[in-house]
């Protein structure tokens, strides 16, 4: 029972590691402040963080974002999921008390960002960069 507790009392710690992870970093946006276990975000290239509301511009942050999610799952990164929030796609990671593990998060937001990056480059360099 004890270790079941340590386990539940480490959820609103990986939330929150992951949170300061996503708000650190410039190319990333929160879409959902919930405190629960599901984290929703998105990646935004600083250079299209202003013009995000053009269609044009707003399609090509689903499409990479939606490619980014598929990309986690070739990988076997099992936390992220697809949804959206407020109308964009956005990218959700399942934090599990009983299985997930910082340097779990940690990894996976890494390679979320090694995609966004990779994928900003070919799906749209001229808009992008």
């Amino acid at each position: 029972m004890q270790r079941m507790n340590e386990h539940a009392s480490q959820n609103p710690r990986l939330v929150g590691h992951l949170d300061r992870l996503v708000r650190e970093h410039p190319e990333f946006e929160v879409l959902s402040e919930s405190p629960s276990n599901l984290y929703c975000f998105r990646y935004v290239p600083n250079g299209l963080a202003k013009h995000q509301e053009q269609g044009e511009i707003r399609r090509l942050l689903d499409c990479v974002n939606e490619e980014i999610v598929n990309s986690a799952h070739r990988e076997g990164f099992g936390l992220v999921s697809m949804t959206h929030v407020l109308g964009r796609a956005a990218i959700c990671i399942s934090i599990n008390a009983d299985i997930s593990l910082r340097e779990e998060v940690d990894a996976t937001f890494e390679a979320i960002a090694r995609w966004g990056r990779m994928l900003s480059r070919t799906q749209g360099s001229s808009a992008i960069s």
